[in-house]
């Protein structure tokens, strides 16, 4: 049964849910990624901006609101429609963008990135729990989703590099904003049907038994366990430019990162197929202990090495996250799916947002492999945190359908 949900072709409405959500998750990624990126364009083309490690600092209050934004979001999504919520975050992400043009280095450019951070924040938890909610085969359609997500991040170091190089980092930040406007404008005339009436009762087997303690823990131990992931996720996105610009010589470092990106890719789709076919808790920790081996190559790694490393790296830790997000529906009653989703995500972006300044520390202190040292041990606890959630619902049924 698992099988042929996750074999069934999309209707219509499905299919533009999927691309509609695809495209604002992809665009959600782009721009709140370009900054480490550009950051690097701005040390060395702005006088009396010495410092890479104080440029990308700026960044902070936009990463936190990248996850404070989202339980709000969630909210609003569960009440007036994961449609409207998400053109409203793409609307303020590329106005901010296009303010960030006209932004002085420090304070006023720290607050245009604060408003890319909160217009991106609503994409996620909105445009999950419409296709959670919306579309049959929920592994596959969060798998395409993840695709398009993951593009968004590969394109980002390596168009952002190339536009800083040849226009400035005030015209990247123009052009990005003046895009995203054009085509969500372009994206409010398309048509989309969501869900209507929501039935009360949870689609998991883990509640259905009445066993509502044991759900709440596990959906903790969930919650931490996605925090975790966060926090390795930002910190792989705001140092991996910089490793690159210093440790890989036979390319740029933004083609570099994005080839390393463009894996994770693959990793999604794979990832959404499997969250269709087999025990989630299971994929997850297989997901996760797959990604440690990588990581602990990046923490040492030059040229080549380097660059494998991360390409296999973002394989399996961006790939997870069809299964995560699978995982959050099956423990989740549908009438607050955004609402959880957007739980998730003020940990994971919210809290995540703190490694910046866990990367400043240790980059300033002991270079930037030593972040990636960090990040194993970060990367360990997970696993341990996984662990625990496998033992609280040994018993249970935990898969898609």
């Amino acid at each position: 049964m698992d099988a042929a949900k996750g074999q069934r072709e999309f209707d219509a409405n499905e299919k533009r849910i999927v691309h509609f959500t695809g495209f604002a998750h992809a665009a959600t990624h782009y721009v709140e990624l370009i900054y480490p990126t550009l950051a690097v364009g701005l040390v060395a083309q702005t006088p009396g901006v010495d410092s890479i490690e104080e440029a990308l600092s700026w960044s902070f209050g936009g990463y936190l609101l990248f996850g404070l934004g989202a339980l709000p979001a969630g909210v609003a999504a569960d009440r007036v429609g994961g449609r409207r919520v998400i053109l409203a975050g793409l609307g303020i992400a590329g106005l901010s963008a296009c303010l960030a043009a006209a932004s002085s280095p420090g304070w006023t450019l720290a607050l245009a990135l604060c408003g890319i951070g909160l217009g991106a924040s609503l994409y996620h938890p909105a445009g999950t729990g419409l296709l959670s909610r919306a579309v049959v085969a929920r592994g596959r359609a969060l798998g395409i989703n993840g695709v398009y997500g993951n593009v968004g991040i590969a394109l980002s170091p390596l168009v952002t590099s190339l536009l800083v190089e040849s226009l400035g980092w005030r015209e990247t930040f123009l052009a990005t904003g003046a895009f995203i406007l054009f085509a969500t404008l372009a994206f409010s005339r398309i048509r989309i049907v969501e869900p209507g009436s929501i039935q009360a009762e949870p689609e998991s087997d883990s509640e259905s038994g009445g066993d509502t303690r044991r759900a709440v823990i596990a959906f903790v131990l969930l919650c931490a366990a996605a925090t975790l992931g966060g926090f390795a996720y930002r910190g792989n996105t705001v140092a991996q430019p910089a490793l690159f610009a210093e440790e890989i010589s036979f390319m740029g470092y933004g083609l570099a990162a994005s080839l390393a990106m463009l894996l994770g890719t693959l990793g999604q789709y794979a990832g959404g197929r499997i969250a269709d076919r087999f025990d989630l808790r299971i994929s997850y920790l297989g997901y996760h202990l797959a990604s440690l081996p990588a990581l602990v190559v990046i923490a040492s790694a030059t040229e080549w090495p380097l660059l494998i490393a991360s390409a296999i790296y973002a394989f399996f830790a961006l790939g997870m996250q069809p299964i995560e997000n699978s995982l959050f529906a099956a423990l989740t009653p549908e009438r607050w799916r955004s609402t959880a989703y957007g739980l998730k995500f003020i940990l994971t972006f919210g809290v995540g947002s703190s490694a910046v300044w866990m990367v400043r520390a240790v980059a300033e202190s002991a270079g930037w492999h030593a972040v990636y040292a960090v990040l194993c041990g970060v990367l360990g606890i997970l696993l341990g945190v996984i662990l625990a959630l496998m033992v609280v619902t040994r018993n249970l049924k935990i898969r898609n359908g």
